[in-house]
């Protein structure tokens, strides 16, 4: 509906531009008129124009409803428009009969038979009407009548074919469209698949190690913050055998959704394995990135479960910043012995001994 209303807009300010340039045609035509000179520019000018006027306002207030009918009202409007114009510079009439194509040709953007059909009935009855009342188009032949008939008619069924036409191209354009997004939709969930763990939203095991590759190789050519937590659920497989695989699984859940709301958007967060995570932290203090991990260790442990309201959840976490001495593997294994001195040290902490 935002698009039509868009076009509806395009179509008053053609409107409005018609009117200046006939007004302005009808000025110039003054010097060249034997009329009266104020006779001319009332009935001429002034007049026709106070009407087109009024005519695109009620236009443009009807517009503004944006209903079902609008394209009629368009379609009426121009028609009365296109009246006006033609009776205003009826001494070239036979020029000015191609205005009233306006209206079916209008009615083809709107790719609605119906509308080609209502167009074309009105015009034709508008051009039969000032035939027999309007005198200056009392003087067309029966042969000038039948042929702009005639060219009538073919324009009509012409605007029904190119209709029909771009329906269809529309259609397959629509289709083709809906396709590559599908195909686009696909490739990024198979994307996701490779590089993300669905049960926790993290990255995977996979993609936790090559962006640590990568983030030590930048490291190494031009030095910034680097530092790595490992964490580590204790007495997890406990709480599988007293509370059961399901309520397992919303631990771990829980505890992924805990360490992304402690996380900054250019922190990197992995479910490393099982019930094992991974941080990894850039452009930030050792003393930043614990207080990080603090908070993490905290919210799981004040954390409270429905189905298991009683159970105290605890993690362990080893954490070490990067060197510019050490490898990816050095770093790695430093921070899984700090982990592991966590676990030995009676669990629920975090050690970061270098």
């Amino acid at each position: 509906m935002h698009s039509n209303k868009n076009w509806y807009i395009h179509i008053i300010s053609y409107l409005w531009v018609a009117v200046v340039v006939s007004s302005l045609v009808t000025l110039i035509n003054l010097f060249f008129s034997n009329l009266d000179p104020q006779s001319f520019f009332v009935e001429r000018f002034l007049f026709p124009l106070l009407l087109e006027i009024i005519i695109i306002i009620v236009l443009k207030k009807l517009i503004s409803l944006n209903t079902t009918v609008t394209p009629y009202f368009i379609i009426v409007g121009s028609q009365a428009m296109v009246t006006i114009l033609f009776m205003v510079h009826y001494p070239v009439f036979y020029i000015m009969l191609s205005l009233f194509l306006m209206p079916v040709l209008i009615s083809i953007f709107f790719l609605n038979l119906k509308l080609i059909d209502f167009a074309f009935y009105l015009t034709f009855a508008i051009f039969i009407g000032m035939k027999l009342l309007f005198p200056p188009l009392s003087m067309m032949s029966e042969i000038e009548v039948t042929t702009f008939s005639a060219i009538l008619v073919s324009s009509y069924f012409l605007s029904r074919e190119l209709t029909k036409r771009f329906s269809v191209v529309y259609t397959d354009m629509v289709i083709s469209v809906e396709k590559e997004k599908e195909l686009l939709y696909r490739n990024i969930y198979m994307e996701k698949l490779t590089k993300m763990d669905l049960t926790t939203n993290l990255y995977n095991h996979k993609t936790f190690h090559e962006y640590l590759d990568e983030l030590v190789a930048q490291c190494r050519k031009q030095p910034f913050n680097l530092s790595l937590g490992l964490m580590d659920l204790d007495r997890f497989k406990g709480i599988n055998d007293r509370q059961g695989h399901g309520n397992g699984d919303k631990v771990i859940a829980t505890a992924a959704a805990i360490i992304l709301d402690n996380l900054e958007s250019n922190d990197f967060a992995a479910r490393y394995g099982g019930e094992e995570f991974a941080v990894i932290f850039t452009e930030k203090s050792p003393e930043a990135c614990l207080e990080i991990l603090e908070r993490i260790r905290t919210d799981l442990e004040t954390a409270v479960f429905d189905t298991m309201p009683d159970e105290v959840v605890t993690m362990s976490i080893g954490f070490t910043p990067y060197t510019s001495e050490m490898s990816k593997t050095d770093l790695f294994e430093i921070a899984d012995a700090n982990l592991y001195l966590a676990k030995k040290n009676g669990r629920n902490q975090i050690q970061c001994v270098s």
